[in-house]
């Protein structure tokens, strides 16, 4: 292609105008509003992949943009009256097609590239962890944003009409909300459209797990899709006859019905774990994932001093390790006798910045996880919590009331039961503790009446 033919498309197209606007509406969201993307540690900007995820999600906004842009843009014979003239001119259609297709179509995908090189070059400096995990993602990416600028550009050519490319921009924001929200655990429409068709949408969903990344299956399904819409577009926009067009959605036919037996059927088989993500790195017994092994040098010493505490008890565990992945929603942390397990993906947990509230934490429960998951809080709940606090203070020997944002009755409660336990004589209160920790590896029993002993 001459390249001075295609500054001038570049000049004279709407190329420009639509790449800014991608960026403006992807800066403006990543900065302008809190959310799981500032959160570490899979914050947009802290490691590659979810970089490269968190600008998948941005897709949901970005594909119509990139689709009316190019309805925008395929309608300009139509709009100048030289529509007609254009079939006459002995030069194939193709080549003109294709003038217009690269200009829009690849500023679109260096825009979508600066994005996620913006998110990596951060990552870069903040230590991220690095996998080529990341490249996959960014390479649907790419083909998303090509796709739905050609498929405009061809839609554009085929409904000149005025009211066709805000009509499109908003179907495609309305279908890639809808699909992915049904693709979304949890959610409301969860399962309203099955799970292999919400992945014909170019667009994540949100990133909730650092340590996984998407299946090969479903990598290559969505870029035969996204491959055969791409092909559709621009055989749209370069082919003269009736016939011709008629045809050019033979290869987006073929190519769903390729892609759909190979997608996955299900979220668990659209996302595996990294093996480098969760290869674990210690400092002696305390461990951490390789994505989280900057947090090791302040959980370290104070992993060793909740081992030094809890050994004074039989059976004591040896190591401590964080979770190598995300608990679901109704799922109660994993427990083993010999393993003091802490979650990094808790934020709760991993706002604690101070050593001692570390070690506080690890040696909650006698060095075991909660037997409640995130599903709500109830009675039995605020009962571990309280015997979970009173545990912590009685190992570090600093009787300290509740922290967070608990009304002060709750604290005041809380405190009396403290108390209780604390006119024990120190026999009683080692053997209760003892008891507490059985009862928190096997999740038996109320961990509060444990402590104790009934009186209420």
């Amino acid at each position: 292609m001459n390249t001075r033919i295609l500054r001038i498309e570049l000049r004279r197209s709407i190329a420009p105008w639509a790449t800014l606007a991608i960026l403006v509406v992807a800066f403006g969201f990543l900065y302008s509003f809190s959310g799981p993307w500032t959160r570490s540690p899979i914050a947009w900007n802290e490691h590659w992949v979810p970089a490269a995820e968190w600008s998948r999600f941005l897709l949901v906004f970005l594909w119509p943009i990139a689709i009316g842009a190019g309805v925008i843009q395929g309608m300009r014979d139509s709009r100048s009256g030289t529509a007609e003239l254009m079939t006459t001119l002995p030069r194939p259609g193709w080549q003109r097609a294709a003038k217009l297709a690269g200009a829009l179509g690849g500023l679109l995908v260096l825009g979508y590239l600066l994005i996620f090189a913006v998110g990596a070059v951060q990552a870069i400096f903040n230590g991220g962890f690095f996998t080529f995990g990341w490249l996959p993602i960014v390479v649907v990416g790419v083909l998303g944003m090509l796709a739905g600028a050609w498929i405009g550009l061809g839609i554009g050519r085929l409904l000149p009409h005025p009211l066709t490319a805000p009509a499109v921009a908003v179907a495609a924001f309305a279908a890639a909300i809808l699909f992915q929200l049904a693709a979304g655990e949890g959610s409301l429409l969860s399962g309203f459209v099955p799970f292999r068709v919400s992945l014909l949408s170019p667009a994540m969903d949100v990133v909730d797990d650092p340590f996984n990344t998407t299946a090969g299956r479903m990598d290559l399904g969505q870029v035969i899709w996204l491959a055969g819409l791409a092909a559709t577009g621009f055989l749209l926009l370069a082919v003269r006859s009736k016939r011709a067009k008629a045809l050019a959605v033979v290869p987006a036919l073929v190519a769903v019905g390729i892609a759909l037996p190979v997608l996955p059927g299900t979220t668990a088989e659209g996302k595996v774990i990294d093996p480098h993500a969760t290869a674990m790195i210690c400092d002696g017994p305390v461990c951490v994932p390789r994505m989280l092994e900057s947090e090791l040098p302040r959980l370290a010493g104070p992993g060793k001093k909740a081992l030094r505490l809890l050994g004074t008890l039989p059976d004591a565990p040896v190591k401590v390790a964080v979770q190598d992945r995300r608990l679901g929603y109704d799922e109660v942390p994993p427990r083993a006798a010999d393993t003091v397990s802490l979650d990094l993906l808790d934020w709760s947990v991993r706002s604690l910045l101070v050593p001692e509230d570390v070690t506080r934490a690890l040696v909650a429960g006698a060095g075991t996880p909660t037997c409640y998951s995130a599903h709500g809080v109830d009675k039995s709940f605020m009962d571990e919590l309280t015997a979970r606090s009173i545990t912590s203070n009685w190992f570090l020997g600093e009787w300290k009331t509740l922290s967070g944002y608990w009304s002060d009755e709750v604290k005041n409660e809380i405190a009396q039961k403290q108390e209780t336990f604390r006119a024990l004589p120190a026999d009683v209160q080692r053997e209760r503790v003892i008891a507490v920790r059985q009862a928190g590896l096997a999740c038996r029993g109320n961990q509060l009446d444990i402590l104790l002993g009934g009186a209420r």
